[in-house]
């Protein structure tokens, strides 16, 4: 039982992973416009997150939902 729970754990972040570095490198300023506007340094700090909630994040890129719209910026 345990093993299949490391198993499972180290996929899970292995997935994670691949997809928060595509996300941080090509997806987050088309989720938010004003992250696409913020340091590099900012998205190291966003990893881990992204990491462990990928499917969310995942989904949202999917989606093309924006959030965080600058003024007179249609959807």
């Amino acid at each position: 039982m345990a093993e299949f729970v490391v198993l499972a754990l180290g996929v899970w972040f292995g997935v994670g992973a691949i997809v928060a570095v595509l996300f941080l490198a090509f997806g987050v300023s088309r989720v938010d416009a004003a992250a696409g506007g913020a340091s590099w340094a900012f998205r190291p700090m966003i990893f881990l997150g992204c990491v462990i909630l990928f499917p969310i994040v995942l989904g949202r890129w999917i989606s093309g939902v924006r959030i965080n719209m600058a003024a007179g910026e249609a959807e």
